[in-house]
């Protein structure tokens, strides 16, 4: 029996909450304040909470994100006053649930009880059978904020980690595309299948089909044993598709056909081969421009954005510098075998202050060169290097986030001595991509 726990200051309300769960199957529990409210989760572990917003004491918005830190994934729903449109808002961005106005009809609260259980029962089972293995990757590839953005992205991630529709990631190079893309496939239902990457940007239009779909042996002169594609890699995992709008106009016809039929032809096979991957994709780019412009297929990009994550630029999430410096800097640690825990005077204002081209990227490139000329535990001001500031016309000219990219990569690569493989972890990006900008921005060994 599913265990409510329903808390209010309104004895009418809790008799009424207990009397109509009761009948439907429920066991309840009752609390007339959220503190007590807050002692009886912790000792009685509900599988729901029901809390009013308006109470003496902790609020139940407070109890939301209270339960939100402590218990991670417990379904809260909100009771609010009628017509609160800017509580409703703020209940969902905290991490309720969901909300429903008073007075309280009773059909509805029970319907979205149901959901919400389902939804919490679904989401405990895939948590208790993650492998520490799986939960590294999750920490490896977690991004951090408390800006309701990334709020909305963190929820909006839980939503759709449990289903396979496709997923569109649009945001500035250095936000971290991949990052939520890696997210998304470690989360959810995807995890204990591959997840295979593809850099747009280097595919061969002679070789796509070769590539993505595989061929069977004979397909062709010189096809002596069986190739499997990139889809079907992919198995019941994800296929992420980065700088999708880097594709040909053929590629994204033939990738069209693909998303229509959930099928695909390997030359030389005499039968389909379903797609059973997620497909996510990724741009810096305005895709819709580029379809008005007409170099993006509409009927792709439609196909593509079933459901659309856009990360914010950095410059917009001050707030979470605080945060996110703090979580760069352990994980940088453990990279670098470090041991760089404060920061010095003068450090994050100068952090604050800079514009950030390059996103979080550039930021954790540049911590990573200052945590690497640091000799103690201290992150010291002298010890950060800045790309030059110009004036907005000559940033327009000089200061292409390619040529922050293209500087990054440069000191890394020169740093370890052109070790790729190592470059390939600390920039978060996969070999072949690390070797594609190389070529794009004509890198070289020792070049000045």
């Amino acid at each position: 029996m599913n265990k409510i726990l329903a808390i209010d200051d309104d004895s009418i309300i809790r008799t009424l909450l207990s009397n109509s769960l009761s009948k439907a199957g429920y066991e309840v529990l009752l609390a007339a304040d959220g503190e007590t409210g807050l002692e009886m989760v912790n000792k009685e572990e509900p599988d729901l909470v029901i809390t009013d917003f308006q109470m003496p004491g902790i609020s139940g918005l407070d109890v939301v994100t209270e339960l939100q830190q402590s218990h991670p994934g417990l379904p809260v729903i909100l009771l609010t006053a009628h017509g609160d449109v800017a509580l409703t808002i703020k209940s969902i961005q905290v991490g309720a649930y969901d909300f429903i106005e008073k007075p309280i009809q009773m059909h509805e609260l029970l319907s979205i009880i149901r959901n919400g259980l389902e939804v919490s029962h679904q989401s405990r089972s895939l948590a208790q059978e993650i492998s520490p293995d799986i939960r590294k990757s999750i920490e490896d590839n977690l991004l951090v904020g408390r800006t309701p953005a990334m709020r909305e992205i963190f929820k909006n991630i839980g939503r759709i980690s449990l289903n396979k529709v496709n997923i569109l990631i649009t945001g500035e190079t250095g936000t971290g595309k991949e990052l939520i893309a890696r997210l998304i496939h470690y989360s959810g239902i995807t995890r204990d299948f591959p997840m295979v990457i593809v850099n747009c940007s280097s595919l061969n239009e002679a070789f796509f089909e070769q590539e993505m779909f595989g061929y069977c042996k004979g397909a062709f002169q010189g096809a002596t044993t069986d190739k499997v594609g990139k889809l079907e890699q992919a198995s019941q995992g994800t296929i992420f598709l980065d700088d999708i709008s880097e594709l040909s106009d053929g590629m994204q016809t033939r990738l069209l056909r693909v998303l229509q039929e959930m099928e695909f032809e390997k030359p030389g096979c005499d039968r389909p081969v379903p797609l059973n991957a997620r497909v996510v994709a990724a741009t810096n780019k305005d895709l819709e421009e580029m379809v008005k412009a007409g170099k993006f297929r509409e009927e792709l990009y439609y196909r593509l954005k079933v459901f659309t994550i856009a990360l914010p630029a950095l410059r917009s999430r001050k707030d979470d510098f605080p945060l996110l410096i703090a979580h760069l800097m352990q994980k940088l640690n453990k990279k670098l075998n470090k041991k760089v825990h404060k920061i010095g005077e003068g450090v994050s204002e100068l952090l604050a202050g800079h514009e950030w081209p390059g996103n979080v990227r550039e930021l954790e490139n540049t911590l990573m060169q200052a945590m690497i000329m640091t000799r103690g535990d201290v992150l010291e001001r002298d010890n950060i290097v800045l790309a030059t500031r110009h004036t907005p016309a000559e940033d327009h000219e000089l200061c292409s986030i390619a040529d922050v990219e293209k500087v990054h990569i440069k000191k890394v690569l020169d740093r370890l001595k052109w070790n790729k493989l190592e470059a390939s972890r600390i920039l978060e990006i996969t070999r072949p991509t690390l070797n594609a900008k190389i070529d794009k921005y004509g890198l070289r060994k020792n070049q000045s």
